[in-house]
């Protein structure tokens, strides 16, 4: 465990067996993450088959047309995002790809995002204590919506926003690609005690964010000096699993974390879903 800065801890990671293992316990992890910190699991995924997640990710975006219509939080899309999030009332500009019907793609398109959405999916349980699949739930329940997000180079950016602590409790952001090498700007941001702690250089390829899900978070932008296109794939890429009701109750209007006195009365229990 390597401590870059306060709330700002790395941890050593690998695959084991098909799973996300850390040099420390679960239980331990999910400590650091509701203390809490912003915590980044090291070299837990091979560049190489990230760069497959991405490649099939693009294949699959050219032969599927853009969605323009509204979500439905049932299917696999891609979509352009530029606007106010109806959500999380926050300004965005980035690609996104959802994966809410996996077992309607494809199969070796199936078997390359399982070989990260399912270490992630496993991982996420072991932190919450869950044992949740991927796929759609009873109705009324949360389920997970996974996605691969492209920030383009040439201004791309998420705006500061949050979400209820639960039912994520944790969230997880792997980088599919190399900061300096692939893209040069952008990464996540955070406050914690009113103190900014920004990831920008610290996440590589292989890396995962852990992050306590109701803190206030932004993407900063890709450099301006770059310009712009949808349909340049340079840029950073991440894959996440968001893991929520669509039809469920929003975040609140007033940021519910970030702040001292509210993170010294945060329940920190974990929630079984």
């Amino acid at each position: 465990m390597k401590k870059i800065a306060d709330y700002f801890i790395t941890l050593e990671g690998r695959l084991e067996n098909g799973g996300i293992v850390t040099e420390l316990p679960y239980d331990d992890v999910m400590q650091l993450v509701n203390e809490p910190n912003v915590v980044i699991v090291k070299n837990i995924f091979p560049a190489d088959a990230l760069q497959q997640v991405i490649d099939a990710t693009l294949a699959w975006s050219k032969q599927e047309p853009l969605r323009q219509e509204p979500d439905d939080f049932m299917s696999n899309a891609h979509k352009h995002r530029l606007h106010i999030s109806n959500i999380q009332q926050a300004p965005q500009l980035f690609h996104d790809h959802t994966f809410e019907n996996i077992p309607a793609l494809q199969p070796d398109l199936q078997q390359t995002l399982l070989s990260v959405f399912g270490p992630m999916n496993r991982f996420w349980n072991r932190l919450t204590n869950n044992d949740v699949p991927l796929g759609r739930r009873a109705e009324g329940e949360p389920y997970f919506h996974p996605q691969i997000t492209h920030y383009p180079l040439g201004g791309s950016f998420f705006g500061r926003h949050w979400h209820p602590l639960n039912p994520q409790q944790v969230g997880l952001i792997l980088a599919l690609n190399q900061y300096g090498k692939d893209y040069h700007s952008g990464g996540t941001g955070y406050v914690i005690n009113d103190t900014i702690i920004e990831t920008e250089g610290h996440q590589n390829a292989g890396d995962m964010i852990l992050f306590r899900y109701d803190l206030p978070h932004w993407v900063s932008p890709s450099s301006f000096a770059d310009r712009f296109s949808w349909d340049d794939p340079k840029g950073r890429w991440v894959a996440i699993i968001p893991f929520y009701n669509p039809w469920g109750i929003p975040a609140p209007s007033e940021e519910p974390q970030g702040w001292k006195t509210q993170i010294a009365t945060a329940d920190l229990q974990p929630e079984a879903v």
